[in-house]
Formats: structure tokens, C-alpha cells, sequence
């Protein structure tokens, strides 16, 4: 693959997160792979900016060496996690203007232009209004917006909905291809298509040089890695942790987000609970590779309980079964090939139980961290799975409709 390609992106390294991760590890692909992309982004605030203030988390020499050549960071006046709305707001109107700048300067500089949903104003920046039917505009999908927001509890966007399922609509019409990264959003974005654009299912996954093994843990233990936003039920994972620790059933909890503190707070005096830092990638799937089991706890909403969180890639994708009330096509999987254990809206009874089932059942554990390995190795190896993604970009439709996961 010969094209020149512009990635559009809120979140690239060195965030923390799936979302920059799945970035970082597409633009490499595609540079391993003959491409010429270019990383349009911002500087570096999730989960938060001070994070960034030294070179801690800029681990990676081969991308350091392409700041400011091919990846590129949009110099914004504001924060992206500026807790007030308005602000925000602001924040995101800023950065469509920059953007519509930067795509007006260059439009005739990229065969493809790769943007990548949620942020929802890069999409409408990139799609809204274009002219020429070059480049090849490409939208993905890793959150269904505005529903995702709706579905969370503190914010409440119902007057305006109408307008911004309009925007939805018009968003997934004015793509020339589609990614998803959830097979569960197909159906959804198909029911407002006009016409029949190419969707291709692209899963998060891991690269070969992430593919940790580690030692577990003496004693059997659980770990929760990654974001605690208003997404995940707080509550529901402080109870579960509360309940592993009355079992003194160790926990670890690496940890981040809006509600990261009132978890902290609560389980502060837990002795069974070990709460550490942020870290980076390969450093956390070493800790999770050597626990037994992980956790991945959302809000009951529908919206939430069809996603595939990252920690659950991660978790499989270094052999440690996940444990989740999660629903959908993810508890699909995990229920099919034995990877863990998952239901929908599982209580937090049935979830500690089925932790305390697996510690005093040492072969079901091992049965699950084998069949959590072999569905790695066949469907979430990035390498691999970039390499269907490059196919799609370079059919014809025709020839898309045909290679659909």
C-alpha cells in the first residue's frame, strides 16, 4: 500500500487508553506495511496533562523520532478534560476551526483521510462540506454518539437530540467506508445509511511484541486496569472489591478517571486491595498477565452493555479470563469460546461467586486462560488484522462488500 494517509485522531500516544493505543498501533501497521500516514492529533491530556509534563510515558524512540514531521498536534488554548461543559464546548468548537483550516490547506496532499469517532467534531470537521471526491474519506466508528452520552447519568442532552441524531445520520452518509471496532454497531449505522457504503469490523487487539507471559501471582489474584469514567459503575466495583476483600481475595487496582478518587477513597483501608499509579502499556499488561482473572464493571445501560471495553481485549490478549456483567456480542464471545465469565447485569453476588468459584477451581482456570489464548491468537493479533483492514481501503466497492468480516 502506496497511499498517502492522514489519520485524524483526539487520542494517540503517549495517552493512556485503548482509544490512543488503537491508534498508535493502526499508524505503525500502516508504516510497516508500505503506507505513508500522517498523525493529525493533539497534545498528549488523557487522563490527564500533567501525566505528560516529562518524557515518562514517551517510550516509543521510532514514533518520537516522527513528532512533528508526521505526526502533527494541533496547539489548542483549551483542555479536552475540563470538567465544566462549557468549556469543553469551547474546547471542541476550537479544534473543528482548526482542523477545517489544516484539511482546507492540504486537501490535495492524501489519497485517504482516516478519521476516528469519538471526538464527534474532528468527524463533522472532516466529512461536513467536503467538495471533492478526493480523497477517500473514511469514518470510524468506536462509540455510537450522541447515544453514548445520553446514556450517562450526569449529563442530560434530551432537547437536543433530534438535531444531533440528524448529525448522526448525516455523518455516517457523508463517509465513502466505515470501520466499526464492535460488530454490535453495524446494524445501528446500516439502519441510517442512504446507500450501501462498504462497513468493515475491526476489533481492538494486541501486536506480537505485546504477547507478555508472565508467572501468576502466588496467591490467587484479581486486577482492574484502566479508566473509571461515568461509564463504569463505581459503585457496583467498589461493592465487588469490598466483597473480594471480606474473602480476602487479593485485588489490584491500577487506575484513572473522573471517579478513580471515590474508588481510592472507599477501599483505602482494604487490606486485601492494592491500588497503584497509572502506568504504561506494556507495563499493565505485565500486571495483568500475572493475575488470575480481571474485572470490567459498566452502568447497566444498553449502550454501555454492547461495547467491547480494551481491558477486556487486554485481559484476553495476555491470557488472564475476564469477569463482567457485560451483555451483547461480547458476552457472546466470552460465553462461546470459554474465555471467562460474563452476563448481562450480573449482580455483584454472581460475580464475587464466580470469582471464589474459579480460585478453588484451578483446572476450569486454566481451561479459560488456554481458550482465552487461542481466540488471541485467531482473531485479535493487530499484524493480522491490518492486513484485512489495508484490503478494504484498497477495493473498489464492489470488492468490499466481499471481504466484510
Amino acid at each position: 500500500m502506496t497511499k498517502k494517509l492522514l489519520m485524524i485522531s483526539q487520542n494517540f500516544y503517549p495517552e493512556l487508553g485503548s482509544a490512543a493505543n488503537r491508534m498508535k498501533m493502526m499508524f505503525k501497521a500502516f508504516k510497516l506495511k508500505g503506507s505513508d500516514p500522517t498523525m493529525l492529533t493533539t497534545e498528549p491530556t488523557y487522563p490527564n496533562q500533567s501525566l505528560f509534563d516529562d518524557e515518562t510515558y514517551f517510550t516509543d524512540h521510532s514514533l518520537n523520532e516522527l513528532e512533528k514531521s508526521k505526526i502533527i498536534r494541533m496547539k489548542m488554548h483549551g483542555n479536552k478534560q475540563n470538567s465544566n461543559f462549557i468549556m469543553r464546548l469551547v474546547y471542541y468548537m476550537e479544534q473543528y476551526i482548526r482542523l477545517k483550516f489544516f484539511l482546507k490547506m492540504h486537501k490535495e496532499d492524501y489519497d485517504i483521510v482516516y478519521v476516528s469517532s469519538p471526538n464527534i467534531f474532528l468527524a463533522w470537521a472532516t466529512l461536513f462540506f467536503k467538495k471533492a471526491k478526493r480523497p477517500t474519506y473514511v469514518l470510524e466508528i468506536r462509540d455510537l454518539w450522541p447515544d453514548s452520552v445520553n446514556g450517562l447519568k450526569h449529563i442530560n442532552i434530551s432537547l437536543f437530540m433530534p438535531l444531533l441524531k440528524y448529525l448522526e445520520k448525516k455523518m455516517y452518509n457523508s463517509a465513502d467506508k466505515i470501520v466499526i471496532n464492535n460488530e454490535a454497531f453495524r446494524a445501528h449505522i446500516q439502519k441510517r445509511l442512504e446507500n450501501k457504503t462498504p462497513i468493515f469490523y475491526l476489533p481492538n487487539g494486541i501486536s506480537k511484541s505485546e504477547l507478555v507471559i508472565e508467572e501468576k501471582c502466588e496467591d490467587f489474584s484479581v486486577i482492574y486496569t484502566g479508566n473509571i469514567g461515568y461509564a463504569q459503575d463505581v459503585d457496583k466495583l467498589i461493592s465487588i472489591c469490598k466483597a473480594l476483600n471480606d474473602k480476602q481475595i487479593y485485588v489490584t487496582a491500577i487506575v484513572y478517571g473522573v471517579q478513580a478518587a471515590k474508588f481510592r477513597q472507599a477501599l483505602k483501608d482494604c487490606a486485601y486491595i492494592q491500588i497503584r499509579k497509572p502506568m504504561d502499556r506494556i507495563d499493565c499488561l505485565t500486571e495483568i498477565a500475572k493475575h488470575q482473572v480481571s474485572l470490567s464493571i459498566l452502568e447497566s445501560s444498553d449502550v454501555f452493555m454492547n461495547v467491547m471495553p480494551g481491558k477486556i481485549i487486554d485481559s484476553i490478549g495476555v491470557g488472564t479470563p475476564p469477569i463482567s456483567n457485560i451483555s451483547g456480542p461480547t458476552e457472546a464471545i466470552i460465553q462461546k469460546y470459554d474465555l471467562g465469565f460474563a452476563r448481562k447485569q450480573a449482580s455483584i453476588t454472581t460475580i464475587v461467586n464466580e470469582i471464589e468459584n474459579l480460585k478453588n477451581d484451578e483446572q476450569a482456570l486454566l481451561n479459560k486462560e488456554n481458550n482465552a489464548k487461542k481466540y488471541r491468537d485467531e482473531h485479535l493479533i493487530w499484524e493480522d488484522n491490518i492486513e484485512k483492514l489495508i484490503t478494504f481501503l484498497r477495493k473498489g466497492d464492489e470488492d468490499d462488500k466481499n471481504i466484510q468480516n
